[in-house]
């Protein structure tokens, strides 16, 4: 909760303060294409340290299309992620908005974008920074963030994509490469599987979440066949079995799956949330693997 609170304070302090967003160098690249790199800081000082901004932040990335259209390629929550495998060519990084503590959509006063080069052989690092002010500023308990980064393959090439070799020394200790669940992808830079699989999720795992009825959102590394998005494609219930009652919807735009209870949460219960089999991607391909969020709500 107190991560909430400290995103809150910080979009807050954002409409008094300058935003920037930049590219900060490259790095080469042995892998097939290109990659990017993308992180967000609180602010100056904490780009400094290295101590990336809590969840959650929409963060989008596009790839400039042979007619100037910008063609979606990525999606995620998190405010660190890496994507590799990516075609040579002109691509945008933008965070236009965030999820409050019940998971519903706020755009940020400061909306930031920021279009580069992804070349061939090489990965861009892209840093944004939303605040640059005095740390005093910054509410208490910023400390003990641990970087969380999701590294995909370019999510629109229909080839067979190869297993990359070794990452950059920098990108060691902050990316994975995901096959479904961040906190236990087994090996860096394993190849990942072909369909839809989750990037990040509202809340996060293990959060303890102080709202009534939050929002649950599945954010998607492709998007979803509409026609395989049941009433039932998102299954939660408490740690005892108890199932509970909600709406399921599809934000097609996000690649959001989206789950709200109709009544309010129990209390000092942890909550699993399971995506159920049946989803699809909109080429036939199925749900990579099961995916469950589990969280604990604040009594």
């Amino acid at each position: 909760m107190r991560r909430r609170a400290l995103i809150s304070t910080l979009v807050a302090l954002s409409t008094l303060a300058c935003t920037s967003i930049r590219t900060v160098d490259s790095a080469p690249f042995d892998g097939e294409g290109g990659a990017l790199q993308v992180r967000v800081f609180a602010d100056d000082d904490a780009r400094e340290a290295g101590s990336v901004l809590p969840a959650s932040l929409v963060g989008e990335l596009e790839r400039r299309a042979g007619r100037g259209d910008w063609v979606p390629v990525f999606r995620s929550l998190e405010p660190s992620w890496t994507v590799a495998g990516l075609q040579p060519g002109r691509y945008r990084v933008i965070f236009s908005e965030r999820l409050d503590e019940s998971g519903e959509v706020e755009g940020l006063a400061r909306p930031v974008s920021k279009e580069v080069e992804v070349v061939e052989g090489e990965v861009a690092r892209v840093e944004v920074v939303l605040d640059h002010v005095s740390p005093a500023m910054i509410a208490a308990g910023a400390v003990g963030i641990v970087v969380a980064a999701v590294l995909l393959h370019e999510l629109l090439d229909d080839l067979d994509l190869p297993t990359p070799p070794a990452p950059p020394a920098w990108a060691v200790e902050t990316a994975f490469w995901v096959t479904l669940d961040l906190a236990a992808a087994p090996d860096p830079w394993v190849e990942r599987t072909r369909g839809p699989q989750v990037t990040s999720t509202f809340p996060e795992p293990g959060d303890l979440v102080a709202a009534a009825r939050p929002r649950l959102v599945f954010s998607l590394s492709e998007p979803l066949d509409p026609s395989t998005v049941g009433a039932d494609a998102v299954r939660v219930r408490t740690a005892e079995g108890e199932p509970l009652a909600g709406r399921v919807e599809y934000d097609a735009k996000r690649w959001w799956l989206l789950w709200e209870p109709v009544e309010d949460l129990p209390r000092g219960a942890r909550i699993e949330a399971t995506l159920a089999a049946g989803l699809a991607g909109r080429d036939g391909e199925p749900l990579a693997s099961p995916a469950t969020l589990i969280f604990d709500t604040a009594r």
